[in-house]
């Protein structure tokens, strides 16, 4: 779709600090469009990202609204901007679409702009490393190849005027995204959803309203794309039943129709011949979530015909994503290791198991999504020595739960303000072998601006205490 912005008022609703509305706001600028943006935040909260719109020509011209939305704002616009954190229930949104304005987020945005092929990855856990691998893999063939969205470092719209004719990007998608993006009929041609687990519920209202979110990525494929869905996760492969594409699978467990797992080799199957990709023995990221992920990448790659060895060279220099089971070196003899973006019990048991049988100090907690901690209270038990929680609402059930399993009260340090003073009582262990894992199993707001400024100060902390150790 081609789309002039030429005198087009537009409105953008939440700047946030990730970056992705400030790669719009730059997009908007160079092709003529009014822009407003409003923000709950205040102009002091928003300073980081202010200080970079300033920066830009034609800053002046743009108006602001902060600290509050106002109703006049979403009565007379072409088109409203939705920022991926702003819930689709929102009051001033339901007023815009009483007032006949187009609402979109960015994807939908790329989508409307771009119109070569695609990659689109969604999940609970898994969709930036899967994604940057997949990346990382297709570089082999196409140089200039991008991967950009829900990754914090590669906003869309910062990519989008670097995309080459025979370019395929690789899009990370959320929730949030594609969402709005079900409103316009828009999948991706391919398509991998890496595993659908419970999470989101304090902004979904039920499982299954989050659950069909992520299947907006295959419901708009044609016969003629392709989608690769997780055979290990029930949700993901009850997606195949109402799919158009062409699917193919993925597993730890058993041979698919697409690649799997066999005595510690990678095959690719297309339903009639099996073929070996590569041996895992060179695979640098831990855990098993992890050869998960890789197997969904591999999938993508045969199909778009990437060689195998082009394929394993690619895999094994791999060395992961920043602040997802992030190694981060030693401090005394504890390795250490920065897992911030695990906002779920689930993604922090598989941190927990990816770390094997070594002695395990955990630094948890933070605000609760509405998330069952059960399961992971009863993971710390067989497999954590000592654990270290932060202040906030999902800390707090999960001390409810690990009291009912009677976990050593002395091995649980609770009510924990910053992560200066939780470092402080890690470091009592410094000289025992194990492992220092930050992996908090909960959201952020509480206490940091979001899961990358948290992992941000973690490394900090990790940093200077290396330092002072030299």
């Amino acid at each position: 779709m081609v789309i002039n912005f030429s005198g087009k008022k537009v409105l953008i609703m939440g700047l946030g600090l990730h970056g992705g509305a400030l790669a719009v706001v730059r997009w908007l600028l160079k092709h003529g469009a009014t822009i407003t943006i409003t923000d709950t935040k205040t102009k002091a909260q928003l300073t980081a990202s202010l200080d970079k719109i300033n920066k830009l020509s034609k800053a002046k011209q743009i108006k602001y609204t902060l600290g509050r939305h106002k109703a006049v704002d979403f009565s007379d616009q072409d088109l409203i901007i939705q920022n991926p954190a702003v819930p689709s229930g929102n009051k001033f949104l339901h007023l815009a679409k009483k007032n006949n304005i187009p609402i979109v987020n960015e994807a939908v945005l790329f989508f409307w702009l771009y119109q070569g092929q695609s990659i689109g990855v969604t999940g609970t856990r898994g969709k930036s490393t899967t994604a940057t691998l997949i990346h990382q893999i297709l570089k082999t063939k196409i140089k200039t190849n991008v991967v950009a969205g829900n990754i914090a470092t590669n906003p869309l719209f910062e990519v989008l005027e670097k995309l080459k004719k025979d370019a395929l990007p690789v899009l990370e998608l959320s929730s949030w995204h594609l969402e709005v993006m079900d409103n316009y009929h828009i999948s991706p041609h391919i398509a991998v959803v890496t595993n659908v687990l419970v999470d989101h519920l304090n902004r979904y209202k039920n499982f299954n309203s989050y659950k069909e979110a992520k299947r907006v990525i295959l419901k708009y494929q044609s016969k003629q794309d392709k989608v690769i869905l997780n055979a290990d996760n029930l949700f993901t492969r009850s997606f195949a039943k109402r799919a158009k594409a062409t699917v193919y699978f993925y597993s730890l467990n058993k041979k698919v129709k697409g690649t799997y797992l066999k005595n510690n080799k990678m095959y690719f199957s297309s339903g009639s011949k099996e073929s070996l990709v590569m041996d895992t023995k060179g695979i640098k990221i831990l855990g098993q979530h992890n050869l998960s992920n890789i197997l969904a990448a591999v999938c993508v790659a045969k199909l778009v015909g990437i060689p195998n060895k082009k394929i394993a060279q690619a895999v094994n220099n791999f060395s992961g994503v920043p602040y997802r089971l992030e190694y981060k070196g030693k401090i005394a003899q504890l390795d250490v290791y920065n897992d911030s973006t695990s906002t779920t019990p689930d993604a922090t048991i598989a941190a927990i198991y990816a770390m094997g049988q070594k002695n395990i100090l955990l630094l948890a907690g933070g605000q609760d999504k509405n998330l069952d901690y059960k399961k992971l209270a009863k993971t710390i038990k067989a497999k954590v020595s000592k654990v270290i929680l932060f202040s906030g609402t999902g800390s707090l059930k999960l001390v409810k739960e690990l009291k009912k399993i009677k976990f050593a009260p002395d091995k649980m340090f609770t009510d924990i303000n910053s992560l200066k003073q939780a470092f402080k009582i890690a470091g009592q262990d410094k000289n025992k072998s194990g492992v220092l894992l930050f992996s908090p199993a909960a959201a952020s707001f509480n206490m940091f601006k979001n899961e990358f400024d948290r992992a941000r100060q973690f490394d900090t902390l990790v940093y200077d205490a290396q330092k002072k150790k030299k």
